[in-house]
């Protein structure tokens, strides 16, 4: 067994030099990585020397190795406390408590190679020698080797109770790792020379503390306590089971076989405790997800619930309305569900290349929204271009340059960010989504992060969608604008010409009455057709007054058809009411009442004598409307049994100025359709040949 702690040390040893050189290498560029290294670096040359403790050595070589064991554990708990004041920026605060720390170790280290402090070695239980002290030093020495691991503590106690972000949860995570380290190590190790041995467990989780240790060290984005807690819970409770299997079957065994327990028994057993481990490393993680997440809904449901609430977030970003509506939607949802100080979204401007700000939640009232931009050259658009990856301030500041870290600081001061998550797009920074700080104090942990990233990502994608529709409604603009000219100019250019040719032949023929009354007459109809032309183009092209209110369905469709009832009994039309429901329309009464007496009027006009004119009312849900999803709709359906539309001109409808009729300038559709889409509803049209047709009207109700 001594020998198995011999190699258990070394492992310690090997564990904690790689520590070191991370912590160094990962921050290099703050004084606190260099002194954090060497802290750790002396624990591990205590750890090699310490090993020596359990090797079969001769007295003086024993004596030896033991002087240099103690030498780097008096001097690294100088170092410890001068690196964890320096982690929390209060190194110059307790500058003299330091010193005096180093003072202290240097003295004993003296004491220690004069021959003052160790008296001579002796047996210990556990291990092959121990050193044996002088008893009227020893109390000194082990006050040295306690007080100032204790008052390290204190600072980091003090230092995170003011902590915000990583440094709070960084600052937790060190507490925890340095108390286990030393009450499994210093703990142990100082009552020893009171003859009170204890077995030095500690040796076996000193590894992991070391792993967290570097883990800590090396990144700035650390896992969330609770995930951390909830693991710890879930490999814990499979550990147990592994034990209590192992033991009820050795007991079993132990009750039919007694004196089971030599070597062939252990070597089972440790089999047995291989192959479960196996089977459950093999099935664990199929399950461990759904078990880890279900330990910390019951011991951390608070916090771990706005992460679902993201994560929902994330699926209804496609239902959000316009891509400003979108916008604000992420942004209040990140800023009522995490807790941050505030949330700003910057998309780039596809002509300037600037990133400005386009929504914004929790921003205080006398920041100067003007200054919120970003250029495409700046430090962190180009730093998030590169990485492809969150853009943390604490990792930031801890990794980067002092010169990098200065410039951009001061872009990230400008947007008040602690976090910025880039909206990717074809792998281009398209927006930028910056956070402020957690009001609760928390970093941003992996997991928040993650959840970040794929919602810049959702979002991205909404945009682009969104400017792509809004390009499809500016063409669609621009093709309805050369078809409103080209009709125009149709409709036009016959008055224009009697108009011309009256004013051509107006100077021969001034004396001639007949000639003045005809023309006359002739110029007046066709400057009141220009007219009429000209007001219902400016009626489909620009935006009316819109007066929305409630308005019973039936009872519009019955003052339409007050309007229209002597015109239809004129040709013995037959009128048939189908009222299934009375649904309350919110709409403007004027513009549905032009819309109803549109399609009303062209009915009338498609029938022949004696036909009929069906007006259905009604309710209908429609599942899938953009920016409306599962909206229930008001539905008045006016259908006639006349010919029918012919399919080849059945989708140029509601084309302007496209008409069949002699008389008529081929707008009413037109105009129609329009007024609907603006109620945001929408008109559609069936029609069977010989069969008469059908157009139904959809508008959202109250």
């Amino acid at each position: 067994m001594i020998r198995i702690y011999y190699y258990l040390v070394l492992l310690n040893a090997a564990v904690g030099l790689a520590v070191g050189i991370i912590a160094t290498v990962r921050n290099r560029f703050q004084l606190v990585g260099p002194l954090f290294g060497t802290a750790i670096g002396s624990v591990a040359i205590w750890l090699f020397g310490f090993a020596h403790y359990f090797d079969s050595l001769p007295p003086d070589k024993a004596l030896w190795w033991a002087k240099f064991t103690l030498t780097f554990a008096i001097i690294n708990h100088s170092f410890v406390l001068h690196s964890f004041c320096q982690l929390v920026e209060k190194a110059r605060k307790y500058q003299w408590w330091i010193a005096t720390s180093y003072v202290c170790g240097l003295f004993f280290v003296i004491l220690l190679w004069k021959g003052l402090l160790v008296t001579g070695l002796k047996p210990s239980p556990y291990m092959d020698h121990y050193v044996s002290y002088n008893r009227t030093w020893y109390p000194a020495l082990g006050l040295h080797l306690v007080v100032w691991e204790w008052l390290a503590i204190w600072v980091l106690l003090s230092s995170a109770r003011k902590a915000t972000g990583y440094q709070y949860t960084q600052l937790v995570y060190f507490i925890i790792v340095w108390l286990i380290i030393f009450i499994s190590t210093t703990s142990i190790i100082i009552p020893l020379e009171y003859d009170i041995a204890i077995q030095p467990f500690g040796f076996f989780i000193n590894p992991v503390n070391f792993a967290f240790l570097a883990y800590v060290m090396a990144t700035a984005r650390l896992a969330d306590i609770n995930v951390v807690v909830a693991r710890m819970m879930v490999y814990a409770i499979m550990l147990a089971v592994v034990a209590v299997v192992s033991l009820l079957f050795i007991g079993a065994v132990s009750l039919l076989a007694p004196g089971f327990m030599n070597q062939a028994q252990v070597l089972f057993t440790v089999a047995l405790v291989v192959v479960i481990g196996l089977s459950l490393t093999a099935l664990l993680p199929r399950f461990l997800p759904r078990v880890e997440r279900m330990m910390q809904e019951r011991l951390f449901g608070g916090r771990f619930g706005y992460q679902d609430v993201l994560s929902q977030s994330i699926n209804e970003i496609g239902r959000s309305g316009t891509m400003e509506q979108m916008l604000e939607t992420v942004a209040t949802t990140l800023h009522s569900n995490m807790q941050v100080s505030h949330v700003l979204i910057l998309l780039q401007d596809p002509l300037s290349d600037e990133y400005r700000l386009e929504a914004q939640c929790g921003l205080k009232s006398d920041v100067s929204t003007d200054k919120l931009t970003l250029s495409e050259r700046s430090l962190s658009v180009r730093w998030l271009g590169e990485h492809k990856d969150a853009l943390v301030r604490e990792e930031a500041m801890r990794h980067l340059p002092a010169s990098m870290w200065k410039v951009l600081s001061a872009e990230l001061d400008q947007l008040q960010a602690a976090v910025c998550i880039p909206m990717l797009l074809e792998e281009r920074v398209v927006g930028v989504i910056a956070l402020g700080e957690k009001l609760n104090r928390e970093m941003y942990f992996v997991s928040d992060l993650r959840l970040l990233s794929t919602l810049a990502t959702e979002a991205a994608i909404g945009v682009r969608y969104r400017r792509l529709e809004e390009q499809a409604v500016r063409n669609n603009k621009l093709i309805e604008l050369g078809t409103i000219a080209a009709g125009i100019a149709h409709e036009i250019r016959n008055p224009l010409a009697s108009i011309r040719t009256f004013a051509q032949l107006l100077p021969t023929k001034m004396d001639d009455p007949e000639f003045k009354n005809e023309f006359s007459k002739l110029v007046v109809q066709d400057v009141e057709r220009i007219t009429r032309v000209i007001q219902s183009m400016l009626s489909f092209a620009r935006p009316g007054t819109v007066n929305i209110g409630s308005h019973s369905a039936t009872d519009l469709v019955e003052e339409a058809l007050t309007l229209v009832v002597a015109r239809l009994r004129g040709k013995h039309i037959e009128i048939i009411r189908n009222f299934h429901e009375n649904p309350v329309l919110r709409v403007d009464r004027q513009q549905i009442l032009q819309v109803l007496l549109n399609l009303l009027s062209n009915a009338a006009d498609a029938l022949q004598e004696q036909g009929h004119v069906r007006i259905t009312v009604g309710v209908q849900r429609v599942e899938r409307t953009i920016g409306m999803p599962g909206q229930r709709f008001g539905v008045i359906e006016i259908a006639d049994n006349g010919p029918g539309i012919p399919t080849a001109i059945r989708n140029r409808l509601f084309v302007p100025f496209f008409t069949t009729k002699k008389e008529g300038n081929g707008l009413g559709l037109s105009i129609s359709e329009k007024i609907v889409r603006d109620h945001n509803g929408f008109i559609t049209v069936s029609s069977i040949e010989g069969r008469g047709a059908a157009f139904q009207v959809q508008l959202p109700m109250d």
